[in-house]
């Protein structure tokens, strides 16, 4: 496989910087990515790489591999993607610029400490993911001013603003971002940032603002060339809809882009727009449409081991139950909620509230107004986990 084409197969997901940074490896450098890539693969994380004793960890073929392969694993296994990126950046810090050459080097310096610090803040260690981008920064300023790679560290450095509640100083980020790739001629990427900039400003209570934001990420998005992201930027727009009261809007918006979800599967942005779905109907009184919806999105949460996700799903749906009169069956839906919350140990004061419901079901007091209440107190307090562009 030539370097073209692991860029185009191998790497179809990873940052454009990382593609074009694979294509300048030298044909030996090229091997040692595709047998690093390989054994990386096959499990044993980094001990995988000298398994059979005749590969060094150095080089930049074998970087390039632990960073593709740490980047992989952001969504998967978090612990593995910091134990890869710590070790592309040990490997980086060892490349000698008489070999590779000083921008090359730096390059790859500035995006393995990068790499790091994302790993780092998903592991909710936000001062050393801090230390690690100021070691990314300085060695971008050392390398070849690529664009894409400067590009790249502002997508991964806007998500540890955010986590550090610094919300507008990573919509600063992400405004850079978005004139950065107009620049380069990527409207896609462009309206990537568009719809990051608008799940942003909706957490920081600019509903409107989120409005318009992700009208024009999906405005310039390319649905063929990442339909997952289309799903996601969708969902977003109809959880604002739904936040504002705003049901016939949110309706439209499903209208208009059913046909192409509906060929989606039973991947989690497909489910969770399902899920809207049956929120919507169920705004609208359309009840027998939003059960149906709900227990779908629902058993289909579940299946994906998103246990949160279908608990709070099973809470809507009894309060659609209740608003038909069925009560015994949404006191079924809301036990079943709370025995998933127990056991991945909610926090005591939202388990709380789920327990005063089902109190409320045994006294024969409960609502579909109360169901409603205290779904909604579940998502402001953000224990629905809705889908969101991950660096």
């Amino acid at each position: 496989m030539n370097p073209s084409s692991v860029a185009t197969v191998v790497l179809a997901d990873a940052p454009a910087c990382a593609r074009r940074s694979l294509l300048r490896l030298s044909g030996e450098g090229h091997a040692r990515f595709l047998e690093a890539w390989n054994r990386l693969g096959n499990g044993g994380g980094v001990v995988a790489l000298a398994r059979d004793g005749d590969m060094v960890l150095a080089g930049a073929g074998v970087c390039e591999a632990l960073l593709a392969r740490s980047w992989a694993a952001r969504h998967r296994d978090p612990r593995e993607m910091l134990h890869l990126a710590g070790a592309a950046r040990e490997v980086a810090e060892r490349l000698k610029p008489r070999t590779h050459g000083r921008l090359r080097v730096a390059d790859l310096q500035a995006r393995a400490w990068g790499e790091l610090a994302n790993a780092l803040r998903v592991a909710n260690r936000l001062d050393d993911a801090a230390a690690a981008f100021d070691q990314a920064w300085s060695r971008l300023q050392e390398g070849s001013g690529d664009p894409y790679l400067k590009a790249h560290l502002f997508e991964l450095q806007a998500p540890w603003l955010a986590s550090a509640g610094q919300f507008a100083a990573a919509q600063r980020r992400l405004t850079v971002l978005a004139e950065i790739y107009h620049h380069l001629g990527e409207p896609h990427l462009a309206g990537r940032t568009r719809v990051t900039q608008s799940i942003y400003a909706s957490r920081s209570g600019c509903q409107e603002e989120a409005l318009r934001l992700s009208a024009e990420g999906l405005a310039q998005i390319d649905r063929r060339r990442d339909p997952g992201l289309l799903m996601t930027a969708l969902h977003n727009r109809l959880l604002l809809f739904l936040r504002l009261g705003r049901q016939a809007e949110a309706r439209a918006a499903l209208a208009k882009w059913r046909g192409f979800t509906a060929g989606a599967g039973l991947c989690a942005v497909a489910l969770r727009l399902r899920w809207m779905e049956g929120r919507v109907c169920h705004g609208l009184g359309e009840l027998a449409c939003a059960e149906a919806a709900l227990r779908q999105a629902r058993d289909g949460l579940a299946a994906l081991g998103l246990e949160i996700s279908a608990a709070v799903a099973s809470l809507d749906l009894a309060a659609t139950l209740l608003r038909q009169s069925r009560t015994r069956e949404a006191q079924d839906e809301a036990r079943t909620a709370q025995t998933i919350f127990l056991l991945l140990e909610l926090r005591h004061e939202l388990l709380g509230v789920v327990v005063l419901l089902d109190e409320a079901f045994r006294a024969g007091r409960a609502t579909a107004e109360l169901v409603e209440r205290t779904v909604a107190l579940l998502r402001r307090r953000e224990i629905e986990a809705a889908p969101r562009h991950a660096a």
